[in-house]
């Protein structure tokens, strides 16, 4: 079983979730969201308390710079790093960066509209800060620095013969707005909105004066359509602050929509944003041609699980980037330092009788005779550890042997007791079958004690009268079912969404039902449809 903790920075806010593969089935063990004010304690205190000291780990990398670049596909791969090198350089001088101060990787696109030329994603971040991830995750195994706007697209399964998730963008809400754009299959831009969340995360802070329950704002807004702002001005206090922006990163996104050649099938939406409610409703009435839906990790089965799945959503960039770590993925923009016995090409390495006699042993060794002497020590040391397993397996192989025996015997020896034991039962069986024939039949205080439970003959009709004077009158009853004892739950509809929340709160406020819950609501047209479900009292 391999493992991998994922861990998403963003400001002061790390996301993290630690994921386990076994075969083919993945394992979300620890998750959480948290703040932080010192970068490097926070760090080690998430390593530590997920017992993640020993286990690969995948972090994102910040403030990364996305430019594009075409380059001939007949390059061999030194020459296309070189060109785009240069294409970089001219471009720092034109916009007058320090190229010495950021580190670059980029991703190949296969370019359809002219098959000679590749289209490069060619991505930089700043070194002080990438070092300074560097130096806290020293004594820890690295195994990935990756930018999330990459890494996000480890939560679908994308393949160009996949018509479903073929050209698609993930608008990933958080402090930036940063949409990962899919076409084919592949990843062919991504775009960083002027709007984000951080401004509005800070606004927040202001009154709240803790970072935590800003971010956790989020988790209690409740959006409905472009019309209606609230229902509930104490579960949306904040609804002012936020719907601004939701407004603008919509539209910035449809300018950036507008732009591309081909058609958008699907918008994923991620991030902190995901966690608002009805924000997929939101997004499909300015998309309308769209599917908008929220972005849900491939192997989580909401169906059953005992988190809810909005608590993975939270952190799907930590679990995108645990992905990463564990399947080794998208290794071209990995800004992870290199193993140094990485750049060992084992294979090619060839020992020869000449090799061995011109070692000079009492002078220092150069380089080749260095890496000469460690191969042929590994190779001892593998055959002595080899030989010294050998010998416990086949000690403990003696040992299994010999209890195996044992415990054949013992069992020989119950086997024949059972069989003494099963002929005296048997004599027992006439006897058993003749008082089974004489027992009379259940009596009728026995019938009626296993007659389910029911609820007093008025209890529905004073339910329907009841309704009849709190429903608003464009809602419309679609069934009222008496599922179980003193279970109801009541299927409505409506074309304004906001008569549903009356309708919630006028059952509730009259108490004729309580442990009173309902759903979001589903968008069917131009009529949306929600279940009531509560017990009478």
């Amino acid at each position: 079983m391999s493992s991998c903790l994922g861990i998403y920075v963003d400001k002061n806010l790390i996301k993290y979730a630690k994921l386990s593969k076994k075969r083919d089935i993945y394992k979300v063990e620890a998750f959480n969201v948290e703040t932080f004010e010192n970068l490097e304690s926070a760090l080690k205190r998430v390593i530590t308390e997920t017992s993640s000291t020993k286990i690969p780990i995948s972090i994102n990398i910040s403030n990364e710079l996305y430019n594009y670049f075409d380059v001939f596909s007949i390059l061999e791969k030194k020459d296309i790093t070189k060109s785009l090198d240069i294409e970089f350089e001219m471009l720092c001088d034109s916009k007058r960066y320090d190229k010495s101060l950021l580190e670059s990787r980029y991703l190949l696109m296969d370019n359809k509209e002219d098959f000679e030329k590749y289209k490069a994603l060619y991505i930089s971040a700043n070194k002080k800060e990438i070092n300074q991830k560097l130096d806290i995750l020293s004594n820890y195994k690295l195994t990935s620095m990756t930018p999330v706007s990459v890494s996000i697209t480890n939560l679908i399964e994308t393949d160009e013969n996949d018509e479903e998730n073929k050209n698609v963008i993930i608008v990933n809400l958080e402090n930036e707005t940063k949409i990962t754009t899919i076409i084919d299959g592949q990843i062919t831009r991504v775009d960083i909105l002027n709007t984000g969340l951080g401004d509005i995360v800070e606004k927040i802070n202001s009154s709240e004066l803790s970072w935590k329950k800003s971010y956790d704002v989020f988790k209690n807004i409740i959006i409905y359509n472009q019309d209606v702002t609230s229902l509930d001005k104490n579960e949306n206090e904040y609804i002012d602050i936020v719907m601004p922006a939701i407004d603008k990163i919509c539209q910035e996104m449809r300018r950036t929509l507008n732009s591309f050649t081909k058609d958008i099938s699907k918008i994923y939406i991620t991030g902190m944003g995901a966690t608002i409610s009805n924000i997929d409703l939101y997004f499909q009435d300015y998309f309308k041609s769209i599917s908008c839906e929220i972005l849900k990790p491939f192997f989580i089965d909401s169906t059953s699980l005992k988190v809810p799945t909005k608590e993975y959503i939270e952190v799907n960039s930590a679990i995108a980037l645990a992905l990463e770590g564990i399947n080794d993925l998208n290794k071209e923009v990995n800004f992870a330092p290199v193993s140094k016995f990485d750049n060992i090409d084992i294979e090619n390495i060839k020992i020869s009788k000449e090799d061995l006699k011109d070692i000079n042993w009492k002078e220092p060794f150069s380089i080749q005779e260095k890496l000469v002497a460690r191969i042929i020590a590994v190779f001892i040391m593998a055959i002595i550890l080899f030989c010294l397993i050998g010998a416990v397996i086949v000690n403990n192989a003696t040992k299994a042997t010999g209890l195996i025996n044992e415990k054949l015997e013992e069992t020989n020896k119950q086997i024949s007791t059972v069989d003494s034991q099963i002929s005296q039962i048997q004599s027992y069986v006439d006897t058993y079958s003749s008082i089974i024939n004489n027992v009379d039949s259940p009596s009728e205080t026995v019938i009626n004690a296993k007659k389910p439970r029911t609820i007093e003959k008025d209890a529905i009709p004073n339910l329907l009268n009841k309704i009849m004077f709190i429903i608003p009158q464009e809602v419309k009853i679609i069934s009222i079912e008496n599922t179980e004892n003193k279970h109801i739950v009541i299927e409505a509809s409506s074309e304004k969404y906001e008569q549903l929340g009356h309708f919630v709160t006028a059952i509730k406020d009259d108490g004729m039902l309580i442990n009173v819950q309902s759903t979001d609501g589903i968008k069917n047209n131009s009529v949306t449809e929600i279940t009531i479900e509560g017990d009478l009292p």
